[in-house]
């Protein structure tokens, strides 16, 4: 049957209406996902940014490796400067049961980092499942730990090998004064012909939250008997506590993210000391443990696993379903196994 110019005009206008219609259910997350990809290609909506899961407005992720800055976490350091600009950061464990921060860059840039602190035989273990050759920029490091950098292939950007990114800060005292920018960095890298593909995805993402989860407001990690990290949802975002109130950078924001990992972890002590004689811990990144991810103020157990150094760690319910972090910036707490624990508070 032969369609008059108006029902060809009508047809237009309906499918217009269908396909904006579809168009704003995917943007706004709520497409079935066979329609999501169709819109995506059709509309041309770019691909989301691979640690955090979210589109850069009309942008897609750079081509660029993941980009790690060890950041200390002592209260010498304190403000501590660019964490609020990382995709993804890991709270390890060091000697003196303190901590301290892989903060990973990949979509974002950050003009001062710090302050950056030495590197740990935890760093390669976290980094390649990301990329054949990571990026690590580090103040220095004890020569054991080195050697694992190397054996790792880490391109190693250090204050002597990538000068032109650090700077001392003079109103701090040293070793609390080493700052650096990411954009440098990533010059420097790419000098040094590290590859620029972008890294896979580190999580799975989804706007929903996976069943069953119970609802939660706080929670604590406890790294040592002398350390234990608070949490607190604000009805937006997990904020990082310090003191009772949210801890801040130098720039005054709030150190927040919208998922904290809690990956239960091996830790035993290595043949490694430190200047005051603590054995520098030696953190097993392999096999599974338990977990804990907390998104949209919601609590999700489950457990991790990883078989290879190459693969990418794997969150799953207790029912062996991948659990789905909120798409935007992750804080994976690698908590010590023999210890006090997570409690979470409704």
């Amino acid at each position: 049957m032969a369609l008059t110019q108006r029902g060809k005009v009508v047809i237009g206008v309906v499918a217009a209406i269908v396909v904006g219609a579809l168009a704003i259910l995917t943007f706004t997350g709520n497409a079935p996902g066979p329609l999501e990809s169709i819109v995506d290609v059709v509309a041309g909506r770019p691909d989301p940014c691979p640690l955090t899961g979210k589109v850069r407005g009309d942008e897609g992720p750079p081509d660029r490796p993941v980009l790690a800055v060890k950041v200390e976490n002592t209260g010498d350091a304190y403000p501590l400067a660019g964490l609020e600009r990382a995709d993804v950061i890991y709270e390890e464990p060091v000697e003196g049961g303190i901590t301290r921060f892989a903060a990973l860059f990949q979509c974002r840039d950050a003009g001062r980092v710090g302050p950056v602190r030495s590197a740990r035989t935890t760093d390669p273990k976290i980094l390649l499942q990301l990329s054949d050759q990571p990026i690590l920029a580090f103040s220095g490091a004890h020569p054991e730990v080195t050697a694992a950098l190397e054996d790792a292939d880490l391109l190693q950007l250090t204050e002597t090998s990538g000068n032109v990114a650090y700077e001392r800060d003079d109103t701090r005292s040293a070793p609390h004064n080493l700052f650096v920018a990411t954009r440098p960095l990533y010059r420097l890298a790419a000098e040094a012909g590290v590859d620029v593909a972008a890294p896979p995805a580190l999580f799975r993402f989804d706007e929903e939250a996976p069943t069953p989860s119970k609802r939660r407001s706080s929670a604590t990690v406890a790294f040592s008997s002398s350390n234990v990290v608070e949490w607190g949802w604000d009805g937006r975002r997990w904020v990082r506590q310090l003191d009772g109130a949210p801890m801040l950078t130098e720039g005054g924001a709030e150190i927040a993210v919208d998922n904290v990992v809690i990956q239960e972890v091996v830790v035993t002590d290595s043949d490694i000391f430190d200047v005051a004689g603590f054995p520098s811990p030696e953190v097993e990144l392999l096999g599974e443990g338990r977990a804990w991810v907390l998104r949209d103020g919601r609590l999700i157990v489950g457990r991790w696993r990883r078989d290879s150094l190459g693969d990418v760690t794997v969150f799953e319910t207790r029912a062996g379903e991948e659990i789905a972090l909120a798409p935007g910036t992750t804080l994976v707490e690698l908590m010590p196994k023999d210890g006090d624990g997570a409690t979470f508070g409704r």
